[in-house]
Formats: C-alpha cells, structure tokens, sequence
C-alpha cells in the first residue's frame, strides 16, 4: 500500500469548504494536502494510489 516504509495517507476533511484531502507522510514530515475530493473514501483511494505508483508528495 506505501511506496516505502513508514510512509502513511492521511485524510482531513476542512471545516470551511466540506471537502477532502489527503496528505502523505514520509519519514515524520507531511507533505502537502492535495485535493479537494467530495469524500473521503476518494480522497484515501487517492492517496493509496499515488503511495502504489512510488510517489511522494
């Protein structure tokens, strides 16, 4: 599911706009939050995705 160890998907959603965004966290440090995506579930898929194509944020 992570391109390396100890990577992890994060998911927030943001009180102002109801929407979702995944951040990636590598070695203690999160990326940036990408998105927006309408749910949550999109917004994890998203993020698992990009971790299985070997990408970081």
């Amino acid at each position: 599911m992570s391109g390396e160890p100890g990577e992890t998907v994060t998911v927030n959603q943001k009180n102002d706009d109801g929407l979702w965004y995944y951040a990636i966290t590598a070695e203690g440090k999160q990326g940036p939050k990408v998105g927006p995506f309408d749910t949550e579930e999109a917004a994890l898929a998203a993020g698992e995705d990009r971790l299985a194509k070997g990408e970081s944020a």
